[in-house]
This record gives structure tokens, C-alpha cells and sequence, in this order.
């Protein structure tokens, strides 16, 4: 028995669409069916507005210093990562939770300003995935920026719950800003 399908086994999964593993470098899906597996993952007009809807709504939380709306939009055990690489060329990651967040939130007194643009937004039933270049100002100055990566889950109809945020942590003058310029 392989590898995954002893773990599919005692995980109790099922990949009813994954064949046997093959090293025929000319078997390939039919051209047709192609663009249609690309396609179920795309989504709805309604649901994309929704799941950027909430991820503004975090970003709005931190403009604004509004843990309630973070306590809203993301799950109690959310989990969140950022990466970071410095100068020397070090590496190095935290960990928060949602209260952690809140509490450095409600504790700044400066605005926080983040913002996204061209977010890939990808959706598998009630799952959904965003990917977005972002940078980050702490009052009028640039603090850093890199790309945010969020999970939600549907958590209603129309509504989107934050599951995990991890993000990349770069310094200017590596970072790739806002197509707008700084914020106004």
C-alpha cells in the first residue's frame, strides 16, 4: 500500500479522483477538461464580493482599531503565521492568535493602514483561498509589505469566516507598493 493511501486510510479519506501514481511523462488530462477543473474553483460574481468583503473588513479593523470587527470575522482559533527574512538574510517566523491581534490593535495609537490589490480569490465548496500582494503603513510611514494568504470557511448564505492568515514580512526598499501610491 503507498504512502497516501495508507495515511487516506487511516485519516479515513477517500480520493476518488486520484489514480494510481505513473511515470509516463505523456499521460495528460484531455486539453478539454483542462479548463473546466480550473474553472470549478472560480468563484461565483457574489461569492468573490463576499470573501474580499471580509478580508477588507480585517483591514478596515486595523484603519479603524476595532477588535469587534476582527472578533466578527475571524474564527476564535484562527491561526496565523508571518515569515520574514531580514537583511542579513536570516530567517525567521511568528505565531499570534486572534486576542493577541486584538490586543495590539486596541493598544496602538497610531492608524494602521493595509491594503490589497489583484487578489486571487479560489473557492471549494464552503473553502476559500485568497492571495494578495499588500503593503503596511503604521501612521504615514511605510512599514513593511509582501503577500497575505487567508483561508476562510462559509460561515452563512453571503458570509466568510477568517480560518488562517499567514503572510510575508519584507522591508523597503524591497517592497512592491500599492499601485495607488501611499495611502491619501
Amino acid at each position: 500500500m503507498s504512502r497516501l493511501a495508507t495515511f487516506a486510510a487511516l485519516a479515513g479519506l477517500t480520493f476518488a479522483s486520484c489514480g494510481p501514481a505513473t511515470n509516463d511523462a505523456d499521460t495528460a488530462p484531455p486539453a478539454e477538461s483542462t479548463p473546466a477543473a480550473v474553472a470549478t474553483h472560480m468563484p461565483t460574481d457574489a461569492d468573490r464580493a463576499a470573501i474580499l468583503a471580509t478580508v477588507q473588513a480585517l483591514f478596515d479593523a486595523l484603519a479603524e482599531g476595532d477588535g469587534q470587527i476582527l472578533r466578527d470575522i475571524m474564527h476564535p482559533d484562527v491561526l496565523m503565521h508571518s515569515v520574514e527574512r531580514a537583511d542579513d538574510g536570516s530567517r525567521s517566523s511568528s505565531t499570534s492568535t486572534r486576542d493577541q491581534l486584538i490586543e495590539r490593535l486596541e493598544g496602538s495609537e497610531q492608524v494602521l493602514t493595509e491594503r490589497m490589490w489583484d487578489p486571487e480569490v479560489r473557492v471549494s465548496g464552503d473553502l476559500a483561498m485568497v492571495w494578495t500582494p499588500y503593503d503596511f503603513y503604521v501612521g504615514d510611514d511605510l512599514s513593511h509589505c509582501g503577500a497575505d494568504a487567508l483561508l476562510l470557511t462559509r460561515s452563512g448564505e453571503e458570509s466568510w469566516l477568517i480560518i488562517a492568515l499567514s503572510w510575508t514580512r519584507l522591508q523597503p526598499p524591497t517592497c512592491e507598493l500599492h499601485p495607488d501610491g501611499p495611502p491619501a
